[in-house]
């Protein structure tokens, strides 16, 4: 049976409850969750599944408060691949995946082809981090971020995916 959301947009605006709801609470009982998109708890939980097998729902997580837990730096670095080529953007993407501290890594279009976010104890510990991608040809640039200004999952699904008026 194929999965379904195969294809953008095939979402029903039940699933787009389910989903925004999840994603501003990922500890939601199945019950509460089911009682706040008016389904019953088996239908609901099906619909879950679903949306889990079609990976759509990735996983549930905690938000933490990175800066509360100790002194870290927090990193946001560009990347340019000098003479781009598929090989070598496969290259770096392996090292990205490799890493426990690059949090977050986007292919971007313009001027630079990467930004990486990436947490580290201190100078030092970055240098280290940065250390694998010394080899490739490549420039970048460190910005030391000093202060985080919004770093917020909670879209409002409903209206950036729903029924356009």
């Amino acid at each position: 049976m194929p999965v379904p959301y195969s294809r953008p947009g095939s979402l029903d605006p039940i699933d787009l409850k389910i989903l925004a709801a999840l994603h501003a609470d990922g500890r939601l009982s199945k019950v509460r969750l089911a009682r706040a998109v008016g389904l019953s708890p088996t239908p609901c939980a099906a619909r879950i599944d679903r949306l889990e097998a079609a990976d759509i729902i990735r996983g549930y997580h905690a938000a933490l408060d990175v800066e509360r837990l100790g002194n870290l730096s927090q990193f946001v670095v560009t990347v340019s691949i000098k003479d781009y080529t598929t090989q070598k953007s496969r290259q770096f993407e392996a090292i990205v995946g490799e890493s426990l501290y690059i949090v977050a890594c986007d292919a971007v279009f313009g001027a630079v082809d990467y930004v990486m976010r990436i947490f580290a104890r201190n100078v030092r510990h970055y240098h280290a981090i940065m250390e694998p991608f010394l080899a490739m040809e490549m420039d970048y640039t460190t910005y030391p971020v000093s202060k985080n200004m919004r770093d917020r999952a909670g879209l409002d699904l409903i209206q950036l995916l729903g029924p356009q008026s």
